[in-house]
């Protein structure tokens, strides 16, 4: 499985240095970059990111600036980024008591790096285990009420008449409106492929797919699921 790494560094020479490290390692990775707290939070939410390079200063130019400190924090509070590793890479002295204890760092290196310890520090952080879609659950909140879902669980998820209904193995579960993009981005999986305009599948409950005439046969569920003209090319290309 490819693995997502964001490096968080306000210095273009660094930023190359560090993907120049990354890329010697192995070729299973992605790398993207940001040179400052804004960039990285948007691609942060857009992607998964399963390992952030962070420099604790961001914009020199401001004095006692710490806003890689400031990105951490904020990325805690998502709940997806709870546990991923953060290695803080940086020339300010000495702040490992505070992004140990309280923003569980993985690793701290100070500037200049030296490539060897950057390296060893990105192969240790890599091995912390992506947490199984089999176990993971999403939370969906009506009427107050918060309801967790297995992800594995879930058949699919259709928009209909200003609602979302849930199907899943053994139950069926109805939630205020939510567009189909949304959910996928809540859903965090990549067992999950929208089929038409307006239902979204799980791609393991798959019993048969009938392309030419654009529907698909999922278990547990009785009737059969369109396949948007738009989107048949797309699922053709995800599945494979």
């Amino acid at each position: 499985m490819t693995k997502n790494i964001l490096i968080v560094e306000d210095k273009q020479t660094h930023r190359e240095a560090l993907r120049k490290i990354i890329t010697s390692l192995s070729k299973d990775v992605e790398v993207y970059e940001a040179e400052d707290m804004q960039i990285a939070y948007h691609i942060s939410m857009k992607e998964h990111i399963h390992l952030f390079l962070l420099d604790i200063i961001l914009c020199p130019q401001i004095q006692g600036d710490t806003m890689g400190l400031d990105f951490a924090r904020e990325i805690r509070k998502v709940k997806k980024y709870h546990f991923t590793p953060i290695i803080f890479i940086t020339s300010l002295e000495d702040p490992r008591f505070y992004t140990y204890s309280y923003l569980h760092c993985w690793r701290y290196i100070e500037k200049p790096f030296d490539p060897k310890i950057v390296k060893e520090a990105i192969l240790e952080a890599l091995e912390v285990p992506i947490e199984d879609d089999k176990e993971r659950s999403v939370y969906f909140r009506k009427d107050g009420i918060i309801y967790a879902v297995k992800v594995a669980d879930i058949v699919y998820i259709e928009n209909k008449r200003r609602k979302i209904i849930i199907h899943c193995k053994d139950e069926i579960l109805e939630i205020p409106y939510k567009t189909c993009e949304e959910i996928i981005k809540e859903l965090d999986s990549k067992l999950f492929v929208q089929c038409n305009r307006h239902a979204i599948i799980n791609k393991s409950y798959i019993q048969q797919i009938d392309f030419p005439n654009r529907y698909i046969k999922l278990k547990h569920i009785e009737h059969l699921i369109d396949i948007g003209a738009s989107m048949k090319n797309n699922l053709k290309n995800n599945l494979e």
